[in-house]
């Protein structure tokens, strides 16, 4: 890592800090009022910061930030009006009380979004939805809880302010006071939020929102991770619900309005979708201008920062941190130029077969996988009729037809991307018929599709990394086996190059890479050469030759020059059905196979 990039990487957290002191003195010699209103402000940024820890960093526009604000902010209200008489203090109930509640909507919402693998329209639709269920309800809703009394459109009063003395003399801090100790509040929730993401958990989240089914592929019950991810914002916009109850010792159902409801994400689209300090600017910037035209421009307010805002995000799309931050890489060395300077991909088999024999002491030796009477369709399209195979290890076995065949639809039910009308898949002594993917994965299976799944913003090592760890659970561990694998691959010059900088056969290696990563016991490689050059189409043989010694190997291809240099087992697929099969050799001199590849006679 060049210094350049180390002051970068240190700016992330460094100026921040430097923001929050700046903040705490600000905040103690500005006017008490001034200081009163812009404590709403940074609530409102932290609202902002839980829809970029879901949108930004998780991908999913949830409208129902605000849902999960206002339940925290009703229920540690709640808790605040029944329980600070005995401490004097507010906010050790208030915080933890509101939090919880936003974290068990998410939780609610969460469940039904992500385990119906519902589409990213449809989950920004429920989120809105949700929302405005909460809405229509509240305002009708009417309830005393302890000294509590929610009134329905009247709201909720008498709510506490900012306390955080102890006993019955201890009063509510004041603006100046409020301020610095929400400032407090905030950045021990924003650095907390920083290293999450910026931990395993993190990358994690990063790569579900480049390629879930890549991520799932490897081994990542992706469902739970988003729900989680979904969860943790919940609690933040909760706990922000909290501090904006505590802050005007009032609530309304406003709160679950519509207006409310698309703040968020205009405060994330101007300061910079997965910043995570960006909503705090778009916030600050949006509260100061009308702050400061609520007095010179009069009812005009409105348009005058509505076609500001179009402006802003018209020509700063990447918001204004996200600006600063593309502005602040063109004086960094550029990452991606190793990726001009490559020479063609050449396999060291010693630290191959070094990998491969590590791989067997630590998941066991390779597995059997067998299919029986396997069989799926689409309509009255039958793409996999009844197939039965057995794949054993030590030498490859290749799928191969004309398209059409069934080759890669035989495959993806076998991985569980499409589940079969009957049938039987067994891995090892495992029936895996009903499993989902990542289970698969963790028992032995690795896949690579037909075309390159790479994570293209994350570099060459990072996305080995990510494939190791799903394994071995460990950070140190998996870096290990990562640079083992990108020295087998000759990719050491590219160790921090973006993937999707890479050559379309490049990626073609970097995903079988990642497969070697899983250390998987039986391999199943949809047309791996597609993009390749000859040399390199002649190491992939290699490779695959060499695999079949220490895996179970199955690989779809439909170019028989190539299955001949695998010297294998050769099945021929056709309308869904095992047509032929033996070695290729004799595969060539089949009538019959020649028939159905050439177009000619009964057999098409």
């Amino acid at each position: 890592m060049t210094l350049s990039e180390k002051i970068y990487q240190s700016a992330g957290l460094i100026l921040p800090a430097i923001a929050t002191l700046a903040a705490l003195v600000v905040a103690f010699l500005i006017d008490p009022y001034l200081a009163f209103v812009s404590t709403s402000w940074l609530i409102f940024g932290l609202l902002g910061m839980s829809l970029d820890i879901v949108w930004g960093r998780g991908g999913l526009l949830s409208l129902g930030q605000t849902a999960f604000y206002g339940m925290g902010g009703y229920f540690g209200s709640i808790a605040a009006i029944n329980f600070s008489e005995l401490t004097g203090n507010s906010i050790i109930w208030a915080l933890p009380i509101g939090s919880l509640f936003g974290a068990l909507s998410a939780m609610l919402l969460g469940y039904v979004i992500f385990y119906a693998r519902m589409g990213e329209l449809q989950s920004t639709i429920l989120s809105y939805t949700f929302t405005l269920l909460l809405w229509s309800v509240i305002q009708t809703f009417k309830i005393d809880i302890g000294s509590a009394s929610v009134l329905g459109d009247s709201g909720l009063s008498n709510i506490p302010g900012i306390v955080i003395g102890f006993g019955a003399e201890a009063e509510s801090l004041g603006p100046n006071q409020a301020l610095m100790t929400v400032i407090i509040i905030v950045a021990i929730l924003y650095f907390l939020t920083r290293q999450l993401m910026h931990s395993h958990f993190g990358r994690i989240i990063d790569c579900i929102r480049i390629d879930s089914s890549k991520t799932e592929l490897l081994g990542y019950d992706v469902r739970k991770y988003q729900l989680l991810n979904f969860i943790y914002a919940g609690a933040i916009a909760g706990l922000a619900g909290t501090l904006y109850a505590l802050w005007s010792n009032f609530l309304s159902p406003s709160v679950f309005s519509i207006q409310e409801a698309f703040l968020p994400p205009i405060y994330v689209l101007i300061g910079g979708l997965g910043t995570l300090a960006g909503p705090f600017v778009g916030a600050l910037m949006i509260g100061i201008m009308s702050f400061v035209l609520g007095g010179a421009a009069g009812g005009q307010t409105t348009l005058i920062l509505g076609m500001t805002l179009i402006l802003l995000v018209l020509f700063l799309k990447n918001g204004i941190l996200g600006s600063l931050d593309s502005l602040w890489r063109k004086f960094l060395p550029d990452p991606n130029a190793a990726a001009r300077h490559t020479n063609s991909v050449k396999i060291d088999v010693e630290v191959l077969e070094q990998i491969l024999i590590d791989a067997e002491k630590q998941a066991g030796p390779a597995k059997n996988f067998s299919t029986t009477q396997l069989f799926k369709k689409f309509g009255g399209v039958i793409p996999v009729n009844k197939v039965d195979r057995n794949f054993i290890p030590g030498k490859p076995y290749s799928l191969i037809g004309a398209n059409g065949a069934g080759k890669s639809s035989f495959l993806k039910t076998c991985v569980g991307i499409y589940q079969p009308e009957s049938g039987v898949v067994n891995l090892g002594d495992d029936n895996i018929t009903s499993s989902p993917i990542f289970e698969r994965v963790k028992k032995g299976m690795g896949v690579k599709n037909q075309k390159p799944q790479v994570f293209g913003d994350l570099s060459v090592i990072d996305n080995l990394w990510i494939a190791a760890y799903s394994r071995t659970h460990d950070q140190q561990i998996a870096l290990d086996i990562s640079h083992k694998v990108l020295c087998m691959l000759g990719f050491e010059e590219q160790l921090g190059v973006n993937a999707s900088a890479l050559s379309h056969g490049q990626q073609q290696w970097l995903d079988i890479g990642m497969v070697l990563c899983l250390a998987p016991r039986i391999i199943l490689l949809d047309e791996p050469a597609a993009g390749m050059t000859k040399e390199e189409t002649r190491e992939l043989s290699l490779l695959i030759r060499t695999l079949a010694l220490h895996t179970t190997v199955v690989v779809v291809e439909h170019d028989m020059d190539f299955v001949s240099t695998l010297e294998g087992h050769v099945t021929m697929l056709h309308q869904g059905e095992v047509f032929a099969e033996g070695n290729i050799q004799e595969l060539r001199k089949d009538e019959r196979v020649l028939d159905v590849y050439l177009g000619r006679r009964k057999h098409v």
